[in-house]
């Protein structure tokens, strides 16, 4: 009994190693597709923030606090900054495996929602409250060509509301698809014990 004791240990033992070495794989695909699709998704709203807010609604630059050609220069090095990590994801993307790709696609897109929900929490909490960098929407404020806070420009208030939860809610969507899309629940594994042929167990013995 004992001997047969620890043969069991040792498939147990070995099941488990067994299945820790195919779970490393696993682990490193998800990673490299979670950071691919951050980085498109920082790109892609860094985009769509540079588009809209600063140059068709010209509500801020991405340093409001200085003169037009300060402003100008800090939009360009805004864009410099989501473009390069926008290319950096397409070449992540352009590289991987296309298997990889094609059975993930559900968590690219995932993952592309958390890098575009953490960009405008992080833009809305840092940029905005913290460093007053900028504003939502300037245009509101009493004193326009100034470099505004929440307490200066009050007005700015429903705006940074709505940027901040527009951020929340497809930062949280994002996580929850992800966690859908990838598995991450708790997982359990059946370990198979070594059958010693009928008629020898202890009933039979007895």
């Amino acid at each position: 009994m004992a001997q047969r004791a620890r043969n069991e240990r040792d498939a147990g033992d070995s099941s488990s190693a067994a299945g820790n070495a195919a779970s490393e794989p696993e682990t490193r695909r998800r990673r490299s597709v979670l950071l691919t699709g951050v980085l498109l998704g920082i790109g892609i709203i860094g985009f769509l923030d540079e588009s809209i807010l600063h140059q068709l609604l010209q509500w801020h630059t991405f340093y409001w606090g200085t003169d037009q050609h300060g402003r100008v220069l800090s939009d360009g090095l805004f864009h410099v900054f989501s473009t390069l990590l926008l290319l950096w994801g397409a070449y992540r993307l352009w590289r991987s495996p296309r298997d990889w790709m094609q059975s993930r696609r559900g968590a690219l897109l995932a993952a592309m929602l958390i890098g575009a929900g953490a960009f405008n929490v992080y833009d809305a909490l840092i940029d905005h409250l913290v460093f007053h960098f900028h504003l939502v929407n300037e245009r509101v404020c009493p004193v326009i060509n100034a470099n505004n806070s929440i307490a200066s420009c009050p007005q700015d208030i429903p705006f940074e509301i709505v940027f901040t939860a527009i951020g929340i809610v497809v930062l949280v969507g994002g996580i929850l698809w992800w966690r859908q899309a990838t598995g991450m629940g708790p997982v359990t594994r059946s370990v198979t014990r070594p059958v010693t042929g009928s008629g020898t167990g202890p009933a039979s013995e007895a």
